[in-house]
Protein backbone atom coordinates (compact mmCIF):
# COMPACT_ATOMS: atom_id res chain seq x y z
CA UNK A 1 0.00 0.00 0.00
CA UNK A 2 1.16 3.57 -0.85
CA UNK A 3 1.51 5.82 1.96
CA UNK A 4 0.07 9.14 1.56
CA UNK A 5 2.91 11.11 3.40
CA UNK A 6 5.60 9.28 1.54
CA UNK A 7 5.95 10.58 -2.07
CA UNK A 8 9.09 8.01 -2.75
CA UNK A 9 6.11 5.16 -2.76
CA UNK A 10 4.54 7.25 -5.46
CA UNK A 11 7.03 7.91 -7.63
CA UNK A 12 5.93 5.35 -10.09
CA UNK A 13 2.46 6.37 -9.94
CA UNK A 14 3.65 9.97 -10.69
CA UNK A 15 6.14 9.20 -12.80
CA UNK A 16 3.94 7.64 -15.42
CA UNK A 17 1.41 10.64 -14.55
CA UNK A 18 4.44 13.10 -15.92
CA UNK A 19 5.00 11.23 -19.14
CA UNK A 20 1.60 10.95 -20.26
CA UNK A 21 0.97 14.34 -19.25
CA UNK A 22 4.08 15.25 -21.58
CA UNK A 23 2.96 13.13 -24.53
CA UNK A 24 -0.68 14.45 -24.53
CA UNK A 25 0.61 18.11 -24.08
CA UNK A 26 2.60 17.51 -26.93
CA UNK A 27 0.12 16.20 -28.90
CA UNK A 28 -2.65 17.94 -28.09
CA UNK A 29 -0.33 21.23 -29.00
CA UNK A 30 0.35 20.02 -32.56
CA UNK A 31 -3.23 19.49 -33.43
CA UNK A 32 -4.34 22.24 -32.32
CA UNK A 33 -1.77 24.03 -34.42
CA UNK A 34 -3.06 22.12 -37.53
CA UNK A 35 -6.69 23.47 -37.09
CA UNK A 36 -5.35 26.96 -35.70
CA UNK A 37 -7.65 29.10 -38.17
CA UNK A 38 -10.92 27.65 -37.01
CA UNK A 39 -9.88 27.57 -32.96
CA UNK A 40 -8.62 31.35 -33.53
CA UNK A 41 -12.82 32.10 -34.97
CA UNK A 42 -14.25 30.83 -31.77
CA UNK A 43 -14.21 31.89 -28.66
CA UNK A 44 -15.21 28.49 -26.91
CA UNK A 45 -12.70 26.78 -28.99
CA UNK A 46 -10.17 29.11 -27.94
CA UNK A 47 -10.94 28.55 -24.23
CA UNK A 48 -11.26 24.73 -24.47
CA UNK A 49 -8.20 24.39 -26.19
CA UNK A 50 -6.38 27.11 -23.72
CA UNK A 51 -7.93 25.15 -20.36
CA UNK A 52 -6.96 21.61 -21.72
CA UNK A 53 -2.86 23.01 -22.21
CA UNK A 54 -3.00 24.88 -18.93
CA UNK A 55 -4.57 21.57 -17.24
CA UNK A 56 -2.07 19.29 -18.62
CA UNK A 57 1.21 21.74 -18.14
CA UNK A 58 -0.48 21.78 -14.37
CA UNK A 59 -0.19 18.07 -13.95
CA UNK A 60 3.08 17.90 -15.59
CA UNK A 61 4.30 20.55 -13.14
CA UNK A 62 2.49 18.49 -9.89
CA UNK A 63 3.82 15.45 -10.68
CA UNK A 64 7.52 16.83 -11.13
CA UNK A 65 6.98 18.54 -7.82
CA UNK A 66 6.06 14.88 -6.12
CA UNK A 67 9.33 13.38 -8.21
CA UNK A 68 11.57 15.67 -6.73
CA UNK A 69 13.23 14.15 -3.39
CA UNK A 70 13.06 15.89 -0.69
CA UNK A 71 11.32 16.22 2.36
CA UNK A 72 7.74 15.54 2.05
CA UNK A 73 6.64 18.78 4.35
CA UNK A 74 8.39 20.95 1.24
CA UNK A 75 6.56 18.63 -1.11
CA UNK A 76 3.54 19.60 0.18
CA UNK A 77 4.15 23.09 0.94
CA UNK A 78 4.97 23.04 -3.12
CA UNK A 79 1.96 21.16 -4.10
CA UNK A 80 -0.34 23.79 -2.28
CA UNK A 81 1.75 26.35 -3.79
CA UNK A 82 1.37 25.41 -7.24
CA UNK A 83 -2.75 24.89 -7.00
CA UNK A 84 -2.59 28.98 -5.16
CA UNK A 85 -0.99 30.08 -7.80
CA UNK A 86 -2.88 28.30 -10.57
CA UNK A 87 -6.25 29.86 -8.79
CA UNK A 88 -4.68 33.11 -8.38
CA UNK A 89 -3.61 33.22 -11.37
CA UNK A 90 -6.26 32.00 -13.57
CA UNK A 91 -8.84 33.65 -11.36
CA UNK A 92 -7.25 37.17 -12.15
CA UNK A 93 -6.80 36.43 -15.92
CA UNK A 94 -10.56 35.36 -15.91
CA UNK A 95 -12.28 38.32 -14.15
CA UNK A 96 -10.36 40.40 -16.45
CA UNK A 97 -11.83 38.65 -19.36
CA UNK A 98 -15.25 38.05 -17.69
CA UNK A 99 -15.18 42.16 -17.55
CA UNK A 100 -14.30 42.36 -20.94
CA UNK A 101 -17.21 40.49 -21.37
CA UNK A 102 -20.06 42.80 -19.29
CA UNK A 103 -20.09 39.38 -16.90
CA UNK A 104 -22.04 37.78 -19.54
CA UNK A 105 -20.32 34.34 -19.15
CA UNK A 106 -21.47 31.24 -21.13
CA UNK A 107 -22.58 28.39 -18.47
CA UNK A 108 -20.06 26.04 -20.53
CA UNK A 109 -17.70 28.21 -19.81
CA UNK A 110 -18.97 28.50 -15.86
CA UNK A 111 -18.96 24.54 -15.83
CA UNK A 112 -15.47 24.44 -16.97
CA UNK A 113 -13.91 27.26 -14.77
CA UNK A 114 -15.55 26.07 -11.69
CA UNK A 115 -14.31 22.40 -12.18
CA UNK A 116 -10.66 23.41 -12.95
CA UNK A 117 -11.27 25.88 -9.62
CA UNK A 118 -12.46 22.92 -7.49
CA UNK A 119 -9.65 20.06 -8.95
CA UNK A 120 -7.36 23.23 -7.79
CA UNK A 121 -8.55 23.21 -3.97
CA UNK A 122 -8.82 19.70 -3.85
CA UNK A 123 -4.77 19.46 -4.81
CA UNK A 124 -4.54 22.78 -2.16
CA UNK A 125 -5.44 20.66 0.15
CA UNK A 126 -4.25 17.28 -0.49
CA UNK A 127 -0.60 19.56 -0.28
CA UNK A 128 -1.70 20.75 3.20
CA UNK A 129 -2.59 17.52 3.93
CA UNK A 130 1.09 16.35 3.02
CA UNK A 131 2.83 18.95 4.83
CA UNK A 132 0.64 18.73 8.14
CA UNK A 133 0.77 14.54 7.68
CA UNK A 134 -3.01 14.50 8.29
CA UNK A 135 -5.60 13.28 5.90
CA UNK A 136 -5.44 11.71 2.53
CA UNK A 137 -2.35 13.68 1.73
CA UNK A 138 -0.99 12.68 -1.78
CA UNK A 139 -4.64 10.29 -2.48
CA UNK A 140 -5.82 14.06 -3.41
CA UNK A 141 -3.28 14.73 -5.47
CA UNK A 142 -3.41 11.43 -7.31
CA UNK A 143 -7.41 12.12 -7.59
CA UNK A 144 -6.59 15.94 -8.75
CA UNK A 145 -4.08 14.67 -11.82
CA UNK A 146 -6.13 11.67 -13.04
CA UNK A 147 -9.62 14.00 -12.87
CA UNK A 148 -7.34 16.83 -14.96
CA UNK A 149 -6.21 14.21 -17.33
CA UNK A 150 -9.39 12.53 -18.19
CA UNK A 151 -11.24 16.03 -18.48
CA UNK A 152 -8.91 17.25 -20.53
CA UNK A 153 -8.86 14.15 -22.86
CA UNK A 154 -12.51 14.78 -23.15
CA UNK A 155 -11.93 18.98 -23.75
CA UNK A 156 -9.47 17.35 -26.52
CA UNK A 157 -12.00 15.08 -28.00
CA UNK A 158 -14.67 17.57 -28.18
CA UNK A 159 -12.70 20.42 -29.46
CA UNK A 160 -11.19 18.20 -32.47
CA UNK A 161 -14.52 16.99 -33.20
CA UNK A 162 -16.11 20.55 -33.44
CA UNK A 163 -13.10 21.92 -35.48
CA UNK A 164 -14.11 18.72 -37.54
CA UNK A 165 -18.02 19.22 -38.02
CA UNK A 166 -17.38 23.08 -38.76
CA UNK A 167 -14.57 21.81 -41.55
CA UNK A 168 -17.10 19.13 -42.42
CA UNK A 169 -19.99 22.14 -42.55
CA UNK A 170 -17.89 24.48 -44.75
CA UNK A 171 -17.07 21.40 -47.56
CA UNK A 172 -20.84 20.76 -47.90
CA UNK A 173 -21.85 24.86 -48.23
CA UNK A 174 -18.55 24.87 -50.68
CA UNK A 175 -20.18 21.65 -52.80
CA UNK A 176 -23.93 22.94 -53.08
Amino acid sequence: MVQPYSPETWHDFFLAIAGAAAALTGLLFVSLSLHVRYIAASRDHRNTARGSLIGLVLVLVLSLVVLIRQPAIWTGLELALVNLLYIVLLGAYQVSVFRRMSWKVPSRTLTRSGLGYLLALTGLVGGYNLYAGTGPGLYLIAFQVIAIVVWNLRNAWFLLMSVADEDLAREGSTRT
